[in-house]
């Protein structure tokens, strides 16, 4: 192998273990804060989130099952919050549907709003921000663990074909 693509292949994987931390800085950032107004913007973001990521399955799940998720998610809504929560939800959904907005999107923008209030505003240190891509790395490598594994049963020749070695009939001999 190349050296120049073990280099790029170390490079992406670094990216992806940074974006991985970050999200999760990130979510504990907001879960942990116990400000009513970031709980409210992160489940305004699983929202947009689940109308994007439901909507844009359309090669894998029939339109009327999209729509049955998505009237599901406004009826717990609904059921949980009141009649003013499942009309914003449904605005939520909306545009998150009209914007296709999908799970790597948000993991990068919970990986930027961490990084952010965790240098800026927490002035956390270098240890943390450290600590979080360590997560990353170990998030990367069990989704790369995962994928390795879902694929061996696949790869795996369970049944082969019994072939008989072919011979060459020559008439002359």
């Amino acid at each position: 192998m190349r050296p120049r693509a073990s280099f790029r292949q170390a490079l992406s994987l670094a990216a992806r273990a940074a974006r991985a931390g970050g999200a999760c800085l990130g979510l504990a950032l907001l879960v942990l804060s116990g400000d009513p107004a970031a709980i409210l913007g992160l489940l305004a973001v699983v929202a947009l989130a689940i109308g994007g990521v439901v909507w844009t399955a359309g090669a894998v799940q029939p339109a009327w099952v999209r729509v049955l998720l998505l009237v599901a998610v406004l009826a717990a809504a609904r059921i949980a919050a009141g009649t003013a929560a499942a009309a914003l939800g449904a605005a939520l959904l909306a545009l998150g549907v009209l914007f296709r907005i999908r799970t790597e999107e948000v993991v990068v923008g919970l990986a930027v709003f961490g990084g952010i209030v965790a240098t800026t505003v927490g002035g956390a240190s270098p240890k943390l921000l450290l600590v979080s891509w360590g997560l990353g790395v170990v998030l990367v490598a069990l989704r790369a663990a995962a994928g390795a594994a879902w694929r061996a049963p696949r790869k795996a020749p369970l049944l082969k074909s019994e072939k008989a070695p072919t011979v060459l009939l020559d008439p002359e001999k």
